[in-house]
């Protein structure tokens, strides 16, 4: 299935992703615009990759996974939601089907705002039942994985200053 996918990604947004660690390393602006660059490529890719997952609106089983932020992350998401951070981030012990605090009515309230790890989470199962909590870690699947997208990401934590990733659920 991953190859179909790599096979049938256009050429054009191939060669942006091949192309955007060095230009948003070469480019001359904050580092929360550079992620939100980063960002919208990885959603043009989304939309060509949904015809190939049985992922669809309303199903979240991955919401429940945790899942890591950076401070950069944190900040995207408390400027685009308005909602503030807690004070004090504190280790919670939760269990590793947890919901996402943004999870609402069976979806992500901040959608757009959403972290690396959940755009990048992409089930390439012809079912989503392995994404089930019962499922979900009986079995190793290859995930879709774009090298200079992931390169991207790291250097604009860099950039930011603040390597740590923390979970969702402890800042928010």
């Amino acid at each position: 299935m991953k190859s179909i996918v790599f096979k049938s990604l256009p050429v054009a947004l191939s060669q942006k992703e091949a192309k955007i660690a060095k230009r948003l390393t070469k480019a001359n602006m904050p580092v929360l615009k550079k992620l939100n660059r980063l960002y919208a490529l990885m959603d043009d890719l989304s939309a060509h990759v949904e015809k190939f997952t049985p992922c669809t609106k309303g199903c979240n089983h991955c919401c429940t996974y945790p899942v890591t932020v950076s401070e950069i992350e944190i900040q995207n998401i408390e400027n685009s939601s308005g909602i503030k951070r807690k004070s004090i981030i504190l280790k919670q012990e939760c269990s590793k089907f947890t919901p996402c605090p943004f999870l609402k009515d069976g979806a992500c309230s901040i959608y757009d705002a959403r972290p690396f790890v959940c755009r990048r989470h992409v089930t390439m199962t012809e079912t989503n039942v392995w994404c089930k909590p019962d499922n979900a870690f009986e079995y190793s699947f290859p995930l879709l994985s774009f090298t200079e997208i992931n390169k991207s990401y790291d250097l604009i934590r860099v950039e930011s200053g603040r390597l740590s990733l923390v979970d969702i659920r402890d800042v928010f």
